[in-house]
């Protein structure tokens, strides 16, 4: 029992300069944890644009729609070759990222003229995040996997395909990973 209290109060002791550069320590701890940018190489198909969890799938709109948490990469990728044909920043809200008004928050939208047609990816900021970060422009080229974009904490990601050419392969609730997990095909136009 004296050892605890002596270890204690040893502990109570030590300067504030101690806490306090072990609380930065922490802090910068967390930052490089939540925006890592590991090294991806491009998956199969229509890749997923941010790492996440499926929050809606609309197979009739070609939409995809994906929950960025705390603990997610938030470094936005292309999800098909194509050229960016344009790019706009909406001021708006931050309100939780999964609540169906969080369309009224701040995000930046990125349309894609691809082979299969336009594409949209749709960065929204959660109530966390307060800025998103595009690395494009318009008449930006890009590869499958490329870098969009970053946002900063929690967040959502809207990828809408065109529907009639594209087969959804994602399901509510899968995880993705950034460029390599495949969440749709190109339809096969022989097929029908």
């Amino acid at each position: 029992m004296f050892v605890f209290l002596s270890a204690a109060a040893a502990v109570a002791l030590l300067p504030v300069y101690v806490y306090a550069c072990a609380g930065f320590a922490c802090f910068a701890g967390f930052l490089a944890f939540v925006f890592r940018d590991p090294a991806r190489r491009a998956g199969a198909g229509i890749v997923a644009p941010a790492d996440g969890t499926v929050r809606e799938v609309d197979r009739e709109k070609g939409l995809v729609s994906i929950y960025l948490a705390l603990r997610n990469v938030h470094v936005t990728r292309a999800p098909i070759d194509g050229v960016v044909s344009r790019m706009v920043r909406h001021p708006g809200k931050h309100l939780p990222a999964f609540s169906k008004r969080s369309p009224n928050n701040e995000r930046v939208e990125v349309t894609m003229d691809t082979s299969i047609g336009t594409v949209l990816i749709t960065q929204m900021s959660g109530i966390l995040a307060r800025r998103i970060v595009p690395y494009v422009s318009d008449g930006h080229n890009l590869g499958k996997a490329d870098k969009l974009g970053l946002i900063r904490f929690g967040s959502r990601v809207d990828l809408v395909m065109p529907p009639g050419k594209v087969d959804i392969k994602v399901v509510v609730g899968q995880r993705l990973r950034a460029g390599v997990t495949c969440v749709a095909e190109v339809s096969d136009d022989r097929a029908g």
